[in-house]
């Protein structure tokens, strides 16, 4: 025997009880368990489930298998079609009654939601592969070129030395000498009077822990709470004196401002010449010739040159 325990109700507080969700099912999981599990497929009215009604593809079958013992532990999968494609309802035969006397009805379990008509093999592979060819088509266009060839070169020479004539403008700004100084005098107090007497009792608080007890009693699950209890303890007190409060002003402060001279100092220029400078080097050209198919040669011709620089 199992030593698990199972809830199917929970009882609260307040004195209701509630069947959790998964009672019925496990019921239901517990009658198809008590004989051999089969699959019955409907071929016809005396394998279908009474009142239940699907088509063959000529005519109506109407179920008359009426639920009973013989038919515990068993699946029917009734056929019928929907979107072009042929499913299953499953039927369980339970025994809804309360007492030792059993009574069987049908109820449906679901759709199997997938048709298994056409699978054939396919039925039992976990992947499947096929394959698609395709064509595709490439194109390239190619044309000759012109061949150029340039090079870049650095003039050798030397620049002559300007002479060049500053006239400044000046002014006079203040300088100063000596720092000022600063005698800072005593600043302001302030003193705050002393309290004296007064005192403070707390009272005692009584508080009382709410419980919160649960039991197990066949498969019902029941939950007790006892409400807690505060009572506030009772305060007292006595006033203090305050003393006087003092307040001393602050002390002038002496100031000694710093002393200034004038130097002079530059502002601008008044005029400002130069002499003209020059430039000789050498002055060199590159050219090219040749053909795309071919070698191409480099020419290069120097010459000398003076330029004057404004």
């Amino acid at each position: 025997m199992s030593d698990k325990v199972y809830i199917s109700q929970i009882t609260l507080p307040d004195g209701n009880t509630y069947d959790l969700k998964d009672l019925e099912a496990r019921g239901l999981i517990s009658q198809l368990s008590a004989g051999t599990l089969a699959f019955v497929k409907s071929t016809a009215a005396n394998k279908t489930p009474y009142g239940v009604t699907w088509n063959d593809g000529t005519s109506d079958i109407v179920g008359s298998l009426v639920a009973a013992s013989g038919t515990q532990g068993k699946i029917y999968l009734v056929p019928h079609t929907v979107n072009n494609k042929t499913i299953y309802a499953e039927y369980v035969t339970v025994d809804v009654s309360d007492t030792s006397t059993p009574s069987y009805v049908w109820e449906k379990l679901g759709d199997t939601e997938v048709s298994f008509e056409g699978l054939g093999s396919l039925a039992y592979k976990s992947s499947a592969s096929g394959s698609v060819s395709f064509t595709t088509a490439d194109s390239a266009s190619f044309s000759n070129g012109s061949v150029s060839a340039s090079a870049t070169y650095t003039p050798a020479g030397t620049v002559s030395t300007p002479t060049i004539t500053v006239t400044p403008a000046t002014s006079s700004i203040p300088t100063k000498l000596t720092d000022g100084s600063v005698s800072a005098g005593s600043a302001a107090s302030f003193t705050s009077g002393t309290f004296s007497g007064g005192s403070f009792t707390q009272g005692t608080d009584q508080f009382v822990a709410p419980t919160l007890t649960t039991s197990v009693s066949g498969e019902v699950l029941t939950i007790s709470f006892t409400q807690g209890s505060f009572t506030q303890g009772s305060d007292s007190f006595t006033a203090a004196t305050h003393g006087a409060d003092t307040f001393q002003a602050n002390t002038p402060t002496s100031v000694t401002l710093p002393t200034y001279d004038s130097t002079t100092v530059v502002t601008g220029i008044t005029s400002a010449s130069s002499t003209q400078p020059t430039f000789s080097g050498t002055e060199a050209t590159i050219s090219s010739t040749g053909s795309a198919s071919g070698d191409v040669t480099l020419t290069k011709t120097e010459k000398t040159e003076t330029v004057t620089v404004s």
